[in-house]
């Protein structure tokens, strides 16, 4: 890198420095506004989707088929629920969920269904679930998924966590 370009980069970083400092001192409220308003940007556009999107898929219910698969998958058909430090829910898993809700976009199929127990699918409702909960269920599905399926997570066609 030329000298005198890396000495002008360092001026100018220095000026725009001393020009922000100048602004914040003498408008301190500068700073709440902008927190602020990065708080309420990340409020509203916390979720991935709001409302219904154009794509869903447009079957709400799985099927018999798909449910007794779900149940096969589960193992001994128990709850697929799992608290971080505890051990798996064991209760059996009679509803089948969809793991991303189908009112945010979440498709109705076997990629997208866990067996939960009553109490575990009403508590979790249509809440969007963390990339942390589905790379833990993954994980935790390699142990008792049948041999040859996947234990992936595909909320919508092609997408995964």
């Amino acid at each position: 890198m030329h000298p005198s370009f890396t000495a002008s980069a360092t001026a100018a970083v220095e000026v725009s420095s001393t020009a922000m400092q100048q602004f914040v001192s003498e408008r301190p409220w500068a700073i709440i506004l902008v927190v602020g308003l990065v708080v309420i940007a990340l409020a509203v556009g916390g979720n991935r989707y709001r409302g219904r999107p154009a794509d869903q898929d447009s079957r709400r219910r799985f099927t018999d088929a798909q449910r007794r698969e779900g149940t096969r998958r589960a193992g001994d058909g128990r709850c697929e629920h799992k608290l971080p430090m505890w051990l798996r829910c064991r209760r059996t898993g009679t509803h089948a969920d969809h793991i991303y809700p189908h009112s945010k976009g979440g498709q109705t199929t076997l990629s997208n269904l866990q067996m939960l127990c009553p109490t575990h699918n009403l508590a979790k409702s249509n809440k969007i679930p963390s990339a942390l909960y589905v790379w833990r269920l993954e994980r935790r599905r390699t142990r008792y998924f049948p041999a040859g399926v996947s234990p992936k997570v595909e909320w919508r066609r092609g997408r995964t966590w």
